[in-house]
């Protein structure tokens, strides 16, 4: 991820912008508590080596060791993100955690709280209803709760 002129922006507007496939943008909407830290990460924390911050710095770095040059720091790619995720899904008990399953997981605890199929498809920046409509699906839980709620129903209007 870059920081650009568009996430500039973002600062004060809370919306980031990050390129879609085709290069197309799209908002990508941030909670305050977010933007405050990234706020801070940028002010303070950002690795730059004296460097001034500019539309083109990479916004995440990766540091690790390698033979014969020792520590090196590069922009955090991909790679690296899945193997975070491989790492720490191994430590929750969730070894096959990849990046979108943390997407997805989003996705499905806005639908959970709003109800509005809408509002998740313009969070995920689909341009069809029908791509979103995966997220509307009964989760088992939420099927064992609706059972237990029409059991305990049935089971009162039996025993009255």
């Amino acid at each position: 991820m870059l920081l650009s002129e568009s996430d500039e922006v973002l600062a004060r507007d809370r919306s980031p912008q990050r390129p879609r496939e085709g290069r197309q943008t799209r908002d990508i909407p941030l909670p305050a508590a977010v933007m405050q830290h990234l706020d801070r990460y940028v002010s303070q924390d950002l690795p730059t080596e004296g460097e001034d911050i500019k539309p083109d710095t990479p916004l995440f770095w990766s540091t690790f060791g390698q033979r014969r040059q020792g520590i090196v720091r590069r922009p955090m790619e991909g790679k690296n993100i899945w193997r975070l995720c491989k790492t720490y899904g191994r430590l929750i008990g969730y070894p096959m955690l990849k990046p979108h399953d943390l997407r997805h997981g989003v996705a499905m605890e806005v639908y959970e709280q709003h109800h509005d199929l809408e509002q998740v498809r313009a969070l995920l920046g689909h341009t069809r209803i029908e791509t979103t409509q995966l997220y509307a699906q009964i989760r088992p839980a939420a099927l064992k709760h609706a059972v237990e709620f029409y059991e305990a129903k049935a089971l009162d209007v039996l025993s009255s």
